[in-house]
């Protein structure tokens, strides 16, 4: 492999691992500054109860019945104004307890979640209606 070639490879291993996901944790995510916050339908918000519910239901497959009751018990004070950021530490304290490969799973959900763009669903479903 010619010095070249080499300096190549490497540029794109860098790429691949500045392209981390989930960039964020879900603390900080919840945090950030939201395009859609005033859109009761696209917030961020607003996206936490699927991802609360694909939490729950992993967990509870792979036996983790405490760690998905502890997020059935905060889910369920649903006029708690801090709902969003107490979900996402929980997430976050989950992901910390739990082992490999379920870890990976979760973050795969938070990546999807923070990657999860409501405009290009909308085109993308009204392509597959023509």
């Amino acid at each position: 492999m010619s010095q070249e070639e080499s300096q190549e490879e490497n540029q794109v291993e860098s790429q691949e691992e500045e392209v981390r996901c989930p960039e964020f944790s879900m603390e900080e995510w919840i945090g950030q500054e939201d395009p859609n916050k005033d859109d009761p339908e696209k917030c961020r918000p607003c996206l936490l109860g699927v991802t609360a519910n694909w939490y729950f239901n992993e967990l509870e497959e792979q036996g983790h019945k405490e760690l998905a009751a502890s997020l059935d018990k905060i889910a369920a004070k649903e006029d708690d104004p801090e709902l969003p950021l107490t979900i996402c530490k929980e997430f976050d304290r989950i992901k910390d307890v739990v082992g490999e490969p379920l870890r990976e799973r979760l973050e795969d959900f938070d990546c999807a979640t923070q990657s999860f763009n409501p405009d290009e669903e909308i085109v993308e479903e009204l392509s597959n209606s023509i």
